[in-house]
Parts: structure tokens; C-alpha cells; sequence
């Protein structure tokens, strides 16, 4: 079979990604770091061909590949799941004479060309460089309306690193330290954008274009604590304030059509204020990350394999399309619930004790020994997932532990609202 290499995949995803191949009829080549994944998402990896990365390490991963030319050899194409690594992944794919995703998704990648192309579906939005804020030459002043401040987001990264709110009256060297404290390249094209900070719930929106014809899935809800987004209710078209739906989609559709892409997943975020959305991730090229894959599979009655075979092969023009998966009416499906957990103030994680004989489904996220942040961090703070139709996990979250190094530990979570 045909290599493909994944350059980018989560916990829960990556359980399912070598079998979706496979029935694609391709062999899937992981660049992961083995030690960043525990339970069945580690099993998955060790039953195929894993090159140990940081992915993170642009350097190191380039490095990696120039000095074992077989990773390389004889591949057909190279993706992943997470699309801020498309603008990476298309590199690697020009340098070794690889298929990738569609160069619209690539573009898209970035926060900054998606809000100068939907600018009336997005929040008020300056572009700028760590250059030009190092020089001082960016005024959060000139961003309007922002009543309640802004938010700080490197242009193409996700999970909310390196994001940070300032507040309203912010001037420009406020602006250039929350970047040079933010641990991110200080290369001075490195792109970033500052949003106004919108208040409200916050929804996304799952689908798919192919042959430039959008589907649209279902709408799901997110629960946050601060940074960290903490749960998923999907579907969730019921809970849209009205007139939200449409302005949702027509966010979506102008993306697509202005754009020009033709194919492939997309989890566009949006944040409701009252009745007016904003679009302020657009995840063009992939499908939801953390446990979305699951729930959708349990919501329309699918195989989380199907799905990805069919998110992956749509997301490379080249590789031909899996079949599309029957997904039911939008919002029709069973009602699921997936809590991303992890535990106030952080701390070292020694195991995860999930019901025994539950009906829901587990991921630990973090593997044994690993160090989480405090919940509200990011989501680099998760521990685990538990997801499953909406009642069965609302009942088995209670007895969910988190072992640490200093004694068990309940998980942190709020329910979407």
C-alpha cells in the first residue's frame, strides 16, 4: 500500500487513524512523540510505523526528515489533523515531491487571511508581525469597537497557545510584551492578530465541502474554564439563539466561496454575542479535534473510522474519496456529551481511574508521569475525555478519578452553557 505520513493528530483521533487508512488503502507513517500518548491512543501508534518528533519543533522536524530519506521515500502524500500545521505539512510535501492538502486550506491555516476575507463575520481584527510589534508599531488603539478589551492570538497555532487578553487602554508596548512573553518563535514574520475580546457562548459548527457543494453536520456547544475548553454538546442546533444558524452559515459560505476551496472538513468556531456570531477559528481542512470524532459517530450511528477515512481522503484531492459517511439531518441525532477533563491547579497525573464496565468511551490524554497545567490554561491542561450519550456521561463523570503524585484528585469540568 501507499504511504501516508500524519504529521498532527490527537489522542482520540489517533485510537482510529491507522485503521481509516487502511481501509482507504493506504499505510499511515506517524510523526508523533510515542511518549505523549497513553491507553488505546498508545496502542494505535505501536501497530504502525512511528518516527519519534516533537511536532511543535518546526527545526526539528525539517531536521529529522533531511537525515533518514527513507520517512520519505516511496510515501504518495503527507496531512494531519491539526491545520495549523498545514502551512508545515505543504512545505515538507514541496520539498519531497509529496501530495498534500489543498493549497486553499493551507491559506486558510492562518487566523489573520480568514478575517481579512470574511471581515463583516469576524471580530474587529489588526494583522501584524512580531516585527512590527517589536518595533512598536502596532496601536491596539486603533482596534474599535473592543468595549471589552482584546485578545492576542498567534495567526496560526491552536488550543489557545500563546493567547492572551489585554485590556482595554493596552498601548503598543503592552501589546509587544504579551507577545515576547508568549514562548513562541520570535522570528519577525511571525504572524499574529489582535481580536476584540467577544463575550458569549460559544458554538461550532461541523461540515464538509466537496466538489465546492458545503454540507453542514451539526452545530455543537462548548463549556470553557477561562483558556481551557472543558466540554462538548453536540448536537447543539437547539440551544442557537435565533437567527444565529443562518448567520452562521452564511459565515461559512462566504469563506468557501471567496476562498475558492473546493473540498474538505472544516470546524468553524463561532462566538454568539446575544444574536450575532463571530467567526473566530475557521479549522478549514479538518474535522473538530478532541473527542468530535466520537460524538459524531455515536450521534448519526457511524464508525469513527468511516469518518476519518472519509475526513482524511477528502482533505488530500489526490488520494480519491472514501465514501461519504450517512450522516443523519443536521441536528437530528442522539444527543452526546464529551467532557475534556483536567484538574484545578495542575499538577503530575500517575493514572486515570474511569467507571468500570461504563457505557461511555475514554481517552487519557496524558500519559503516565506527565505534568498538566492548571485547568484554564489551555488545553494543553487536558487530562482525559469521557464521552457518550448525554445522560450516560452527566452520570459517570462522578466517578471518574485523576491520580496525581500528590493523591487522587476530582476532574475539573463545567457543563457547555
Amino acid at each position: 500500500m501507499k504511504k501516508i505520513i500524519v504529521l498532527g493528530v490527537n489522542a482520540t483521533s489517533l485510537k482510529y487513524v491507522p485503521q481509516a487508512l487502511r481501509s482507504a488503502g493506504f499505510e499511515p507513517v506517524l510523526l508523533a512523540d510515542p511518549e505523549a500518548f497513553a491507553g488505546q491512543a498508545a496502542q494505535s501508534l505501536r501497530d504502525c510505523v512511528c518516527y519519534p518528533a516533537d511536532i511543535q519543533d518546526r527545526a526539528a522536524v525539517l531536521r529529522l526528515l533531511a537525515e533518514d530519506p527513507s520517512i520519505t521515500e516511496d510515501a504518495f502524500a503527507i496531512t494531519g489533523l491539526y491545520d495549523e500545521k498545514f502551512p508545515l505539512i505543504a512545505e515538507i510535501a514541496a520539498t519531497y515531491d509529496l501530495h498534500g492538502p489543498e493549497p486553499v486550506a493551507v491559506r486558510l491555516a492562518s487566523k489573520a487571511e480568514v478575517a481579512a476575507l470574511i471581515p463583516e463575520f469576524s471580530p474587529p481584527t489588526l494583522r501584524f508581525t512580531a516585527g512590527e510589534a517589536a518595533r512598536l508599531a502596532v496601536d491596539p488603539a486603533t482596534l474599535a469597537p473592543a468595549p471589552d478589551g482584546y485578545i492576542l492570538k498567534p495567526a496560526e497555532e491552536a488550543g489557545a497557545r500563546g493567547a492572551a487578553r489585554l485590556p482595554q487602554g493596552s498601548g503598543p508596548v503592552d501589546l509587544w510584551n504579551a507577545v515576547a512573553t508568549a514562548g513562541l518563535s520570535q522570528d519577525a514574520a511571525h504572524p499574529w492578530v489582535l481580536q476584540a475580546d467577544i463575550r458569549g457562548s460559544l458554538f461550532s459548527l461541523e461540515g464538509y465541502v466537496t466538489d465546492g457543494r458545503i454540507v453542514f453536520i451539526d452545530f455543537s456547544q462548548r463549556g470553557r474554564i477561562s483558556w481551557t475548553e472543558v466540554s462538548n454538546l453536540l448536537p447543539a442546533d437547539s440551544r442557537l439563539p435565533h437567527g444565529a444558524e443562518d448567520l452562521c452559515k452564511a459565515a461559512v459560505t462566504a469563506l468557501v466561496e471567496r476562498s475558492g476551496l473546493s473540498q474538505g472538513y472544516f470546524h468553524c468556531e463561532f462566538l454568539v454575542n446575544g444574536r450575532q456570531p463571530f467567526l473566530i477559528d475557521a479549522n478549514i481542512g479538518r474535522l473538530g479535534g478532541a473527542a468530535i470524532v466520537e460524538q459524531l459517530a455515536l450521534a448519526h450511528a457511524l464508525d469513527p473510522v468511516e469518518i476519518l477515512a472519509h475526513v482524511l481522503t477528502l482533505g488530500l484531492p489526490a488520494a480519491g474519496t472514501s465514501p461519504e459517511p450517512a450522516y443523519h439531518a443536521q441536528g437530528s441525532g442522539k444527543s452526546t456529551l464529551s467532557y475534556y477533563y483536567g484538574i484545578e491547579g495542575g499538577g503530575q497525573v500517575t493514572s486515570v481511574t474511569a467507571p468500570d464496565g461504563g457505557r461511555c468511551l475514554h481517552t487519557q490524554v496524558a500519559p503516565k508521569g506527565a505534568r498538566v497545567g492548571p485547568v484554564g490554561t489551555g488545553d494543553a491542561a487536558w487530562v482525559g475525555m469521557l464521552t457518550g450519550l448525554t445522560s450516560d456521561v452527566a452520570r459517570e463523570i462522578e466517578d471518574v478519578v485523576v491520580h496525581t503524585a500528590d493523591g487522587p484528585r476530582r476532574p475539573a469540568w463545567v457543563a457547555p452553557s
